[in-house]
């Protein structure tokens, strides 16, 4: 009898030592609680697809599930795709054209506790309008302008730069659609560059369509205008040269060639960066002179002097 007393205690014991190591605290009700909605909830139609985007505070993804996209047709919303909590972002290749989509975006913390809905947008595909058929450019002193035909009435363009032909994309280098017929950009005459012109109907969203064939713009299209103004000093034992700077910040520098009478051919004599040279010892014959300036892969046409002999 003893001992059976002794064996209820010693249970009795081991339970409530089993049960109060097994309490992590009193309880909380944060996991009950619903998560902070997204919000900013954005659409774009880039040819065969929506893409959409939200935004959500990077401190906050550690403490939920995901999002759900939930789509509507008519009034009724269903949960349209889960996104994982590493991604703000999601790309519907299931949509008519003209027909009215409605969308919006929650979160769910891993009890599946749902936020409030982000802002509902409308979403109207239109067919996408065609590319431009023409694309070309013109040089000017500090800037590259791209020209283009029109793609239609109403229609503005984004406009991509890539150092590969084969890319329909690249980096967009316009902020915001361009509703006119060219844009001026700043120019990179060191590398081989090819741009696209992607039309764009801006309706409640901006319906981006196919890209145009790629434009390639080569180092050696930058040809840059001559020098001006060669002014020609003789001095005792050399002669004096000094120009007017080409108009291009592009312009490399300048090459100096020299033809003396009797002597054959034309001859390189110096490369400068800035516009004046001094040719030593040759102050006595009569001497041509010849300045270009000096691009990216190509020279200018000659600015030409003559110096008369002694």
């Amino acid at each position: 009898m003893r001992r059976l007393a002794v064996r209820v205690i010693v249970s009795g014991l081991a339970a409530l030592l089993v049960f109060s190591c097994g309490r992590k605290g009193p309880p909380t009700l944060k996991s009950y609680e619903k998560p902070p909605a997204p919000s900013q909830l954005m659409a774009i139609h880039e040819e065969d697809e929506l893409i959409f985007s939200w935004v959500y505070p990077d401190s906050l993804r550690s403490s939920i599930k995901g999002f759900y996209l939930l789509k509507s047709e008519d009034a009724s919303f269903e949960r349209y795709a889960f996104i994982t909590p590493d991604k703000t972002s999601f790309t519907d290749r299931n949509f008519g054209l003209n027909i009215t989509w409605k969308y919006k975006v929650i979160a769910v913390n891993p009890r599946d506790i749902a936020s409030r809905d982000s802002n509902t947008i409308s979403v109207t595909p239109k067919p996408l309008p065609q590319p431009p058929e023409k694309i070309w450019f013109t040089v000017g002193s500090d800037s590259l302008t791209l020209h283009w035909e029109s793609a239609g009435k109403d229609i503005c363009y984004t406009i991509f730069r890539s150092p590969s032909k084969d890319a329909s994309r690249g980096i967009q280098i316009n902020r915001e659609p361009v509703c006119k017929l060219e844009y001026e950009e700043d120019i990179l005459p060191s590398a081989i560059v090819y741009y696209r012109i992607r039309p764009v109907l801006i309706t409640e969203i901006e319906n981006e369509g196919y890209a145009s064939a790629a434009l390639e713009v080569n180092p050696s299209h930058f040809v840059p205008s001559p020098p001006s103004d060669l002014r020609i000093v003789k001095g005792d034992d050399r002669v004096y040269l000094m120009w007017k700077e080409s108009p291009e910040s592009w312009v490399k520098g300048y090459r100096v060639y020299r033809r003396i009478e009797g002597e054959p051919g034309v001859t390189l004599v110096g490369e400068v960066a800035l516009p004046s040279f001094t040719d030593m010892g040759k102050a006595g014959k009569r001497t041509w002179y010849m300045i270009r300036a000096l691009g990216p892969s190509a020279e200018s046409e000659p600015l030409v002097a003559e110096m008369p002999g002694n």
